[in-house]
């Protein structure tokens, strides 16, 4: 298969973490693609600034400055602002001169046009003219980083913060002539974090995924899909001093929260929903919480699977109560070294197998059960390699289908990635093949799976939806309308019973929801 040929503009030999990590990913795959050289542009003279302008630029400055220092402290992020030499990985560069009236120098985009580019990517902060995008066959692609029919210009990742908005965008697209008029390839949502900085670390180094997802698919299709436009926002730039005073005040109040209170304390409640107005709530003691219940109904009686988390240990485990006995009695069913979490139970051939949460030994695991509903054994890990959480199997139009949640950057957060598998054979096999469509969703307020319904023939799929830096802030629920292997289709419908449930507890946080006929379980956020 041919390859295909790229070249990424800069504005210089020294690029962010993220081109660098880019054009690393590039030449590594060189049966894929064919990369030798790059494109430096010189960066583009700045306007001259008034006062007000200098000053809101330099307290900016300090607030980038102080935040890079948190960062520091960081897993994934310490390098965020660090600069890299492209000819580590790239030793050819072409540098484009721009003439006197500052436009580029007409030789050097004959040069670019002769070399036949397939794609060229765009890494520098200049306009690209018209002569340029003309240059690659097809096209330049280029990020935007921020939901473009809210937030365009910069910076990036700091308007949704100050607005406290759920989720921050971006987008992939071809570049057109037209300013901020580009075909868009691939959009995608993620959760808003606590502080500036955090939040275009995460948005940057994520988004980072998906254009190698680009180019792959690329790769193999020759073309790119265009999706339909949303109506633009307005364009923002450095927040006035003002602003800033306001973020800082605000960005303070939530870190000092979040040091002190613990936002992750969750109970169970069950329901009847023919007695709606009488939970029984399960308790858990302060230095552990129960979350993900699932509700499993087993000659006649009801029984919760849930995640017990202690605080001491830092994991989780799964335990097991008697929903028909009156004293709380919850036992531990499986305990392994590693965090455990989402004990999803699913029947087959007469057996009772869990899928539970094992992403941090970044498997998928099964698990059998020798004597309901107490005993359970490991049974098979059906997919290795993989750093995902809360799976779901079931059958379908006589495939096994399972969905999860995975940490494509590698993050830490799982929130807005959803995934499909299938499996013609059954689901205790461990060749499952990946959807055509993976990832459908990118989407904080949608992805992350909160549980699954099977009601009237019809098959409801629970999401979780993410807060302003809040996990677990409420959910969905989205009644699957087309699935096959190489279609995916759900709609977001009402439910009811969890509007009368979420009102019964005071509307708090629920972020899981599992129903058999009239008996309800969920998990909901206490202080």
């Amino acid at each position: 298969m041919k390859k295909i040929k790229i070249a990424i503009i800069t504005n210089g030999d020294f690029v962010d973490k993220y081109t660098y990590e880019l054009a690393k990913w590039i030449k590594f795959n060189n049966k894929k693609f064919y990369f030798t050289n790059f494109i430096s542009i010189p960066k583009k003279e700045k306007k001259y600034l008034n006062n007000n302008k200098i000053l809101k630029k330099i307290f900016f400055y300090l607030i980038i400055f102080v935040e890079n220092l948190i960062l520091k402290f960081t897993k994934n992020h310490k390098d965020h602002l660090k600069k890299f030499n492209l000819k580590n990985i790239i030793k050819k560069k072409f540098q484009v001169h721009v003439t006197n009236n500052k436009s580029l120098n007409l030789e050097d985009i004959k040069y670019i046009e002769n070399e036949k580019f397939d794609i060229l990517i765009r890494s520098c902060t200049n306009i690209l003219n018209e002569d340029l995008l003309r240059c690659p066959k097809f096209g330049i692609i280029s990020f935007h980083h921020g939901d473009y029919s809210k937030y365009r210009g910069s910076p990036a990742g700091f308007w949704e913060v100050y607005y406290k908005e759920k989720n921050t965008g971006f987008v992939i697209q071809k570049l057109e002539k037209k300013l901020d008029y580009g075909k868009i390839i691939l959009e995608g949502f993620l959760q808003t974090k606590s502080f500036f900085l955090y939040n275009q670390a995460e948005l940057f180094k994520k988004s980072n995924f998906y254009i190698k997802k680009v180019l792959l698919d690329f790769h193999k299709n020759k073309k790119f899909y265009f999706i339909k436009k949303r109506d633009k926002g307005k364009i923002f730039e450095t927040p006035r001093i003002i602003n800033q005073i306001r973020y800082l005040f605000n960005t303070t109040k939530i870190l000092i929260k979040k040091k002190i209170y613990n936002n992750n304390n969750f109970k169970i409640a069950y329901f009847n929903l023919k007695k709606i107005n009488s939970p029984i709530i399960i308790k858990n003691s302060s230095k552990k919480f129960l979350a993900d219940p699932f509700l499993i109904k087993h000659k006649n009686n009801n029984f919760c699977f849930a995640e017990e988390y202690d605080y001491i240990k830092k994991k989780g485990h799964l335990v097991c109560i008697d929903l028909n006995k009156k004293k709380n009695n919850q036992k531990i069913i499986i305990n392994e070294k590693f965090h455990l979490s989402f004990p999803y139970v699913f029947n087959y051939n007469n057996k009772f197998f869990m899928c539970p949460d094992t992403s941090s030994i970044s498997e998928i695991r099964l698990y059998e059960c020798v004597n309901f509903p107490l005993k359970w054994k490991f049974y098979k890990t059906i997919k290795k390699n993989i750093n995902s959480v809360d799976n779901i199997i079931f059958k379908s139009k006589g495939l096994w289908w399972l969905f999860t949640n995975v940490d494509q950057s590698k993050t830490g957060d799982f929130s807005h990635d959803l995934s499909i598998f299938y499996s013609k054979k059954s689901p205790l096999t461990n060749r499952w093949k990946s959807h055509s469509l993976n990832p459908i969703k990118i989407n904080s307020l949608e992805s992350r799976n909160a549980g699954f319904l099977f009601e009237n023939k019809k098959m409801i799929r629970i999401s979780q939806v993410q807060g302003f830096d809040n996990y677990g802030e409420n959910i969905n629920f989205h009644l699957i309308k087309t699935l096959t292997t190489t279609k995916y289709k759900e709609q977001l419908i009402k439910n009811k019973n969890f509007i009368k449930i979420k009102k019964n507890l005071n509307n708090v946080d629920i972020h899981h929801f599992s129903k058999i006929k009239n008996d309800v379980l969920v998990d909901f956020k206490s202080s």
